[in-house]
């Protein structure tokens, strides 16, 4: 988990700040006790909210690294070949981020189904 922080910290770092849904993710993933509807947590953003915006923070990552890697291989001189891996690398991230996210409410939904009444 401190390699996927440290990863985002670095690819923030290199093309910009990290865009607000990646930004509560990694907050999430960083403090787990501190879960929006927790005691003692202001008043938090609604679960899908929170899914919205990395839904669209993906998207974003994604086109991103689209864009750039298209203005690359049409020779585009301000285009280096660092930053669009970068792009790629973070799109490619997140992605699995958001994918593991989307296993784990799965996996609850499933437990609490099964739970015996």
């Amino acid at each position: 988990m401190d390699r996927i922080q440290n990863v985002l910290a670095a690819s923030a770092g290199a093309t910009g700040a990290q865009s607000p849904g990646m930004t509560r993710a990694t907050q999430m993933l960083s403090q787990p006790h501190a879960l929006p509807g927790q005691p003692g947590t202001a008043t938090s953003p609604a679960f899908s909210n929170i899914l919205t915006e990395a839904i669209q923070s993906v998207h974003q990552a994604q086109s991103q690294a689209g864009v750039l890697q298209k203005a690359y291989q049409q020779g585009n001189s301000e285009v280096s070949l660092e930053h669009t891996m970068i792009a790629m690398n973070k799109a490619s991230l997140s992605f699995q981020m958001l994918a593991q996210a989307r296993n784990r409410v799965v996996a609850a939904y499933n437990e609490v189904m099964n739970m015996p009444v």
